[in-house]
């Protein structure tokens, strides 16, 4: 009798034990997310998972990121996230460009070549003016950063003026690049940047619209021969991260006040940031390793900015219709930008 009720306490015992680790693994949710950039992509290595690493030490292990291979085409994501098809995952706001017509401010050319700066007075430019607007329905807002200054690069050995460039054939990433080059005289050819080696290999187009970084990382630097840029950029480019709505809500109230520590503003300067360090280290790469530059200054550049001005117009235009005051979001993105430039 004694040897059963012992191990019936055993097996008590036993059972109990086994019901607290379901407990625990239960406590534990796995958020995947669909990666469509290169595995050893400087923004998966050194943005995104270290991202995820932090998430797992803020929730105390609770909360934990799994990348997965994409799930569809870069510009699918939003849709298969919103969808639930995947937890998380990041995009560039210019592969959808007509969802997201107000993020466009922090894409003019002309502004910061800093991506951190720029990433930082994005985040604080839309946060204030812009959330209500409801561009990301259907999804949680982990954060946005933009590239640093986009430059154009070409197969051409050299370029010694900005009239080189016409009748150019770039493939650039959004309607935005499209009216930039069309003013300047060039064709334009839309596609994600994951198909511009083999646009370039191809002869499909004579260059892009990217960062220097970008060259080396999507290897495109036996392709391109010379560079031509702009105080403050022809560009930037606008990207996101974002996870499941409902995903989201089933996270316990800790968990997400402890991710939103780490989300938002902080993503914008730490991606902003770490893009930029690696932009200047790309420059100096490939500067020396031949890249040419034209810089375009004095009387050209004058012009351009004149034949670009449309591009702000328009853009208050669009906000002023959606009820947001355009001039009063850039007069303080613009004043973001040169506070945050001055620390």
């Amino acid at each position: 009798m004694k040897l059963l009720q012992k191990l019936g306490l055993c097996m008590g015992l036993g059972l109990s034990t086994m019901g607290l680790a379901s407990n625990v693994q239960a406590e534990t949710q796995v958020l995947r997310f669909s990666n469509w950039l290169p595995p050893a992509h400087y923004i998966v290595k050194e943005m995104l998972e270290p991202w995820a690493e932090k998430v797992s030490e803020v929730t105390e292990g609770r909360v934990k990121i799994e990348f997965i291979n994409p799930l569809g085409k870069p510009q699918a994501h939003l849709d298969l996230v919103r969808n639930g098809i995947a937890d998380m995952g990041m995009s560039v706001h210019s592969y959808t460009a007509s969802r997201f017509p107000m993020i466009e401010f922090a894409e003019m050319p002309f502004t910061t070549d800093n991506g951190e700066i720029n990433s930082v007075a994005y985040w604080n430019t839309y946060s204030q003016f812009m959330m209500g607007a409801d561009e990301h329905r259907g999804v949680k807002l982990m954060g946005l950063w933009t590239s640093p200054a986009t430059v154009i690069f070409t197969t051409k050995p050299e370029v010694n003026n900005i009239s080189d460039l016409s009748g150019l054939k770039l493939r650039s990433p959004s309607p935005l690049f499209d009216a930039i080059g069309k003013a300047m005289g060039i064709v334009t050819l839309n596609a994600p940047a994951s198909e511009s080696y083999e646009m370039l290999s191809r002869g499909v187009i004579d260059g892009l619209y990217f960062q220097y970084d970008q060259i080396e990382n999507f290897k495109l630097d036996k392709l391109i021969k010379s560079a031509v840029a702009v105080p403050g950029g022809f560009g930037k480019s606008s990207q996101f991260m974002f996870m499941n709505e409902r995903k989201w809500q089933s996270l316990n109230e800790a968990d997400r006040a402890a991710i939103e520590q780490i989300s938002g503003e902080y993503i914008a300067r730490d991606f902003g940031g770490k893009w930029q360090a690696s932009e200047d280290a790309a420059i100096k790469t490939l500067t020396d390793a031949g890249l040419k530059t034209y810089t375009v200054e004095g009387e050209q550049l004058a012009q351009l900015r004149n034949d670009l001005a449309f591009i702000e117009t328009d853009w208050i235009a669009a906000a002023d219709k959606k009820g947001i005051d355009g001039k009063a979001v850039l007069e303080f993105y613009r004043a973001q930008i040169e506070t945050l430039s001055n620390q």
